[in-house]
């Protein structure tokens, strides 16, 4: 009796698993790759022992009754294995589950009091510090340009630009006079807010490697990736509320007539759109 002629199909089934493993963290179109593979291969090989090779059993010259056990020897076989691997899953992944999805749920932080809307005058752009997290200290500080567009239609609208480069993070900086004379502390002492009016009429510069954006956030020049961050702005009680942030590929128009073509928050030289978007790392939502 010859022994079943070796077969690839188990190994490229492994592989598709592990290519659909690697692309949870590398990225989504990895993953499908993987699990397209995973798919091809387990399908192949579950059909192959379906059916036996008829040049083995010519060559066997073996009794029906042998084949017959042969048969169910590969059944049992495949099957133990089959039974395993469900096992396996069954185990393994709740536990991946507990372990990588917290880190991809979308999560919102409480909005940010930064004062009344009167501090905030028409087409003034304001250098607003806020803390995040009033609980973690000055390392929750962060910084956005706020500046009062007016009305659209009957509501407020605002601009809330991020300080923070889409480059490798370094804080920007208006490219326009800065008048800390009319600074303005507003807020509690575990929460203070700092306005201080500003006019970057030359947009935004990094001092780090020289990326450069227009009024508006975009990118005009330098190595940053795509436009600044942005902030969810709401009004509560004549009050502006700061948001999450999010990014921004690039904004048409000016003030509040600007069409901002959004996307999730992304890390510090990441691209939000074009190739490049796709073969970035997934990262874990902000």
């Amino acid at each position: 009796m010859k022994s079943e002629t070796p077969t690839i199909l188990p190994l490229g089934f492994a592989v598709g698993i592990a290519v659909a493993l690697v692309g949870v963290v590398v990225g989504f179109v990895v993953a499908g790759v993987g699990v397209a593979i995973a798919v091809i291969f387990g399908t192949l090989w579950a059909r192959s022992g379906r059916t036996a090779s008829p040049k083995r059993v010519e060559e066997a010259q073996e009794p029906e009754h042998v084949e017959t056990e042969m048969g169910r020897d590969v059944f049992l076989k495949r099957a133990t294995l089959a039974l395993g691997g469900l096992v396996g899953a069954l185990v393994a992944l709740p536990v991946a589950g507990f372990a990588l999805l917290p880190s991809f749920g979308r999560t919102r932080r409480p909005p940010i009091d930064v004062g009344p809307l009167t501090d905030f005058p028409e087409g003034q752009y304001m250098v607003t510090t806020f803390l995040i997290d009033p609980t973690a200290g000055a390392v929750a500080r962060r910084t956005a340009y706020v500046r009062n567009n007016g009305l659209l239609g009957t509501a407020p609208s605002f601009t809330v630009i991020s300080s923070r480069c889409t480059h490798v993070g370094c804080p920007t900086q208006p490219n326009g006079p800065i008048f800390a004379q009319q600074e303005k502390t507003l807020g509690t002492q575990e929460s203070p807010v700092s306005l201080i009016p500003a006019d970057p009429a030359g947009g935004f510069g990094c001092p780090c490697h020289g990326s450069q954006f227009d009024p508006e956030g975009n990118r005009t020049a330098g190595p940053a990736a795509r436009a600044l961050d942005r902030n969810e702005f709401s009004i509560d009680n004549g009050r502006l509320q700061l948001g999450n942030t999010f990014s921004v590929s690039h904004v048409d128009g000016t003030g509040a007539q600007a069409r901002i073509h959004r996307f999730g928050l992304q890390g510090p030289g990441q691209p939000v759109n074009g190739l490049e978007s796709w073969l970035y790392p997934v990262q874990p939502p902000r």
